[in-house]
């Protein structure tokens, strides 16, 4: 039997938590996209053979992997939204780089996506800022399941984190 496994593209990486639980479930990460050099240091020592593009989202071409991943992910920044900031949403720069995962959503076209942020998102200006987010996923093609807010403690994480999911297909 053949077995093609699924690939995926992880954009704020981080120190690669997701991409490493992606890989555990049978995926091939193909790219994963991290600013900060330090972390990016940790993806490349962990996992030599992984493609880690250090450089700022903005400044990332995806077009070149069109057609070719099953599943993007990222987290992308939640300071502008986040209950113990400023919660200047789309002011504030950060709050800005989702547009930048929906660009990323528009070059690949993967079969899925899966976003990822803080709760306050949720209700962010009185659910204006949610509402962009939704019309921005429409407008690219995609179906968003209803977004879900998830607590790390009920699935076995030591911590007592809420993070809110966004995640759809086209």
């Amino acid at each position: 039997m053949n077995y093609k496994p699924y690939t995926s593209i992880e954009l704020f990486a981080g120190a690669g938590g997701l991409a490493l639980g992606l890989e555990k479930a049978g995926f091939e990460a193909i790219l994963l996209n991290e600013f900060d050099k330090h972390a990016c240091a940790t993806l490349r020592a962990n996992r030599p053979n992984w493609h880690v593009v250090e450089a700022s989202i903005c400044d990332v071409d995806f077009s070149t992997y069109c057609g070719k991943v099953d599943f993007l992910s990222g987290g992308f920044s939640c300071q502008a939204f986040s209950d113990a900031g400023n919660k200047q949403g789309f002011d504030d720069i950060r709050g800005t780089l989702f547009f930048e995962f929906a660009r990323a959503i528009k070059e690949v076209q993967p079969k899925v996506f899966l976003g990822e942020n803080v709760r306050g998102l949720l209700n962010h200006e009185n659910g204006r800022t949610l509402a962009t987010i939704k019309n921005t996923i429409a407008e690219l093609g995609y179906t968003l399941v209803p977004p879900q807010v998830l607590k790390a403690m009920h699935f076995q994480v030591p911590q007592k984190r809420e993070r809110l999911f966004l995640s759809g297909g086209a």
